[in-house]
């Protein structure tokens, strides 16, 4: 079984221009892989050899068949896609300020979009020596964030949709892997909390987790979440609920 970017590879990027995503695609394209960089500011992002930029918004839900559809025939020897793109309106459904527009963008960005994606491109990924699919949770998915609700749903969601998905291909060679993300220094939580981890570091681990085939990759506090759920679940609550 080969090892996941052991050699040059095309990559999907989602997110690709902000936070964990620019960290990674930065390294991904460091690394000599070709990078089709989704965002919907791609045709901003400077040009560098290696990188394919792929102007899209991902909520739009009902094109994301037709532009895997697309980026396949284009890019053929795809072999891996990255599911970071999120975003989260952190106000609790209280707040005046909370709009349905909010939990609709939230709910399509983080989970329904991810689950497309991996539809649209999983015929083409188990025929695949070398296919990967890597989804971005976070540790809110095990203790929610109070004014985060549904951003901490999504999650919670998109974790349960990787494993189910990894059961569904189990035996076929396509690896499959969560990234548990603690608290990234990335402009989502710009203002918040304390003892955030650079971009750059988690960008560095999920692709250390990737090459050592690991299912689940957990990175920094996120390490800890497995114990306090088994231990002392207030306590968990309570670190994360105002996180």
């Amino acid at each position: 079984m080969s090892r996941p970017l052991s050699r040059p590879a095309t990559v999907l990027l989602t997110g690709a221009t902000s936070g964990i995503g620019a960290a990674l695609l930065d390294r991904l394209l460091d690394q000599g892989h070709a990078v089709l960089a989704l965002s919907r500011h791609a045709a901003h992002l400077p040009a560098r050899a290696g990188l394919h930029p792929v102007t899209a918004d991902l909520t739009d839900l009902a094109a994301i068949p037709g532009l895997a559809a697309g980026l396949l025939a284009a890019h053929p020897g795809l072999s891996v896609l990255i599911n970071n793109a999120a975003v989260q309106h952190a106000r609790p459904l209280t707040d005046p300020a909370s709009q349905p527009r909010h939990l609709i963008e939230e709910s399509a960005l983080n989970l329904a979009a991810p689950a497309l994606l991996v539809q649209a491109l999983l015929p083409h990924l188990l025929r695949r020596p070398d296919g990967v699919v890597v989804n971005l949770s976070s540790g809110l998915a095990t203790f929610p964030k109070e004014a985060g609700g549904l951003y901490s749903a999504t999650k919670a969601g998109l974790s349960s949709f990787t494993t189910a998905l990894r059961w569904q291909v189990e035996g076929s060679g396509l690896l499959v892997s969560e990234v548990v993300l603690p608290l990234v220094d990335t402009p989502m939580t710009a203002g918040r909390g304390r003892g955030k981890i650079a971009p750059e570091l988690a960008a560095a681990a999920i692709l250390r987790g990737v090459e050592a085939r690991r299912e689940t990759i957990r990175i920094g506090a996120a390490r800890a979440l497995p114990l306090l759920q088994a231990v002392a679940p207030w306590l968990g609550r309570r670190l994360l609920r105002g996180n």
